[in-house]
C-alpha cells in the first residue's frame, strides 16, 4: 500500500534548555494537533533561523506520512466507519 506524504512548513520556537519542549507551529494555519490526527511525522529538516535573531526560533519542514486507516477514528469519531 502506498501512503501519501506531505510537506508542511513550520516555525519552531525554542525556549531555554530544560524548561519546556520547543513549540512547533505550522504556517498553514492548522494546529499541530489537527495535523497529527491523520498524519505522523517522518522527518523534520531545519531551514535556519527565523529572521535575524536566533532566539525567535527557526523555520523547518516537516515530512508527514498518512496514518494507516486502522489508526484513525471513524467518521463519527468512534472508530466505526
Amino acid at each position: 500500500m502506498v501512503r501519501k506524504q506531505r510537506l508542511v512548513a513550520v516555525h519552531v520556537t525554542t525556549t531555554q534548555v530544560g524548561s519546556h519542549p520547543p513549540t512547533i507551529t505550522p504556517v498553514t494555519g492548522e494546529t499541530l494537533e489537527e495535523l497529527l490526527l491523520d498524519w505522523r511525522i517522518v522527518q523534520i529538516q531545519g531551514l535556519g533561523p527565523h529572521g535575524h535573531d536566533a532566539a525567535q526560533g527557526f523555520a523547518a519542514l516537516l515530512l508527514l506520512e498518512e496514518l494507516p486507516r486502522s489508526n484513525r477514528p471513524g467518521s463519527l469519531g468512534f472508530g466505526v466507519e
